[in-house]
């Protein structure tokens, strides 16, 4: 059975004593400070006072819900209040026959977790035109909510929207709102885990009394009153060393802005949400897990293998994170930066890499089989075989390319271009294999990796930005 409190007792207990946390309401929900939402807001609302109250500073807070597997959950990933509602009544009644609910006492069997139920819901129709109407009448279908089509349909991320269709972006948000839940609830649980182990020091033989006994006042301090030398730990510092790896510098800071060019080294960059890359860096910050990276099949480079697609222009990353900034909930987005040494990549055999771009042959044909899941041609197995594919990026969702009658009717629409206009500059990729190149990316990129926080403000200039 999964544990369903967002935030832990402990964690409840000293948020309440310091006014960072309010009660839960009639709706499932209560409010938390935006420094207290994970295990890097607290970087992104470094302006926000911790002595903000829920009471006098509304917009410091946040509204979360209480339980991470509760109605007030789908209506926070995206839904409306009726789908909600509807969703919900066939959770609570599930049948007595057929695989259990994660909630339940594990049997062994079949589960189908509340994630999973939720995306059910998502999909039945589907529309990738450029259609906004269309778009709307499919997200009604679904039951997201006014907030979430708003969000989805955003006139400044059309260009990106039409890449993918709107089932795809739809399960996207929901997943991604999902993820930053899951975020909480492990920065609330690392909060309590320091909160047990200040109690427990030596001198503190009351280890068990409340949180709220055995703090001080101050809203970013962690201490035990208890031991005749008390000692202070920052909240955020701990916070901070719960996530190695993330920088406290965000993705466009002097330092970061210097790290996007290092002689020797091909930077690569991936624009995320944060609770897509749990376990990807471990306690020194080197890569632990990039599988956390992967992209599932079909993709670009291939119909039924996962691949690691990064790109070595940071705009094509930010245009990604923007979007799902704008999609995001209380969630954190992040770019993922890794620097490979040129002599690792430029030194491989022949065979090892390859390269294919628009508008040649190959490229349309690769693109054309992999987006429709066939099998490849001896000619373009190469491509399969490579432990680095080095190319254009596609645009446009698989539903379109199935209704290419071949690779000929591939054309420029169907380039991703990263210009203003997005007219001339074509994006590019580097595409690794999950087996080799997941070695060759563990090798020469684990001391290489740097995640910077895609901030609030960043947001900001990159729509003014957008809008000159």
């Amino acid at each position: 059975m999964s544990e369903t409190h967002i935030l832990a007792p402990l964690d409840i207990a000293h948020l309440t004593s310091q006014g960072l946390v309010g009660p839960v309401d009639d709706g499932g929900t209560r409010r938390l400070h935006k420094r207290r939402l994970n295990r890097s807001s607290d970087e992104e609302h470094g302006h926000i006072p911790l002595q903000a109250t829920v009471h006098s500073h509304l917009d410091a807070f946040a509204t979360i819900p209480d339980q991470l597997i509760s109605l007030a959950t789908i209506e926070h990933v995206g839904f409306s209040k009726t789908k909600a509602l509807e969703i919900w009544n066939s959770w609570t009644n599930w049948p007595v026959t057929g695989p259990r609910r994660e909630t339940d006492i594990d049997d062994g069997g079949l589960q189908v977790t509340f994630l999973d139920f939720l995306t059910e819901h998502i999909g039945r129709v589907d529309t990738h035109d450029d259609n906004d109407v269309e778009w709307t009448s499919c997200m009604e279908t679904y039951g997201l909510a006014t907030e979430a089509q708003h969000a989805i349909l955003d006139v400044r991320f059309k260009y990106l929207r039409l890449s993918r269709s709107c089932a795809e972006w739809s399960a996207d948000t929901v997943h991604m709102r999902y993820a930053g839940l899951e975020e909480i609830q492990k920065a609330s649980r690392d909060r309590a885990a320091a909160l047990r182990c200040a109690s427990s020091r030596p001198g503190n033989s009351q280890a068990s009394r409340s949180s709220s006994d055995n703090v001080v006042s101050t809203p970013d301090t962690l201490s035990t009153s208890s031991s005749s030398r008390p000692t202070q730990r920052s909240i955020s510092s701990m916070q901070r060393e719960s996530v190695p790896g993330i920088s406290t510098d965000s993705s466009s800071s002097s330092i970061a802005i210097a790290e996007r060019d290092v002689p020797g080294y091909t930077v690569l960059y991936k624009g995320l949400d944060q609770g897509r890359i749990v376990n990807l860096l471990d306690d020194a910050g080197r890569l632990n897990q990039i599988e956390a990276l992967l992209s599932p099949p079909p993709s670009d480079f291939s119909g039924t293998r996962s691949l690691f697609y990064f790109t070595p222009d940071f705009k094509v990353a930010e245009y990604y994170a923007a979007y799902a900034k704008r999609r995001a909930n209380v969630e954190s987005v992040v770019i993922v930066r890794i620097a490979i040494p040129d002599d690792a990549i430029w030194g491989m055999e022949e065979g090892e890499i390859q390269r294919v771009y628009w508008p040649s042959r190959e490229w349309k044909e690769l693109v054309w089989y992999s987006r429709r899941q066939q099998r490849l041609p001896s000619t373009l197995r190469k491509y399969r075989d490579a432990t680095l594919v080095i190319g254009t990026i596609s645009k446009k969702p698989e539903r379109v390319y199935h209704r290419l009658k071949s690779w000929e009717g591939v054309s420029e629409s169907h380039v991703l271009k990263v210009d203003r206009e997005h007219s001339t500059r074509k994006a590019v990729q580097f595409v690794f294999s999950g087996e080799e190149g997941q070695d060759f990316l563990v090798k020469h990129a684990s001391d290489n990796i740097k995640v910077y926080p895609f901030t609030q403000g960043e947001m900001g200039n990159w729509l003014e930005q957008d809008e000159v």
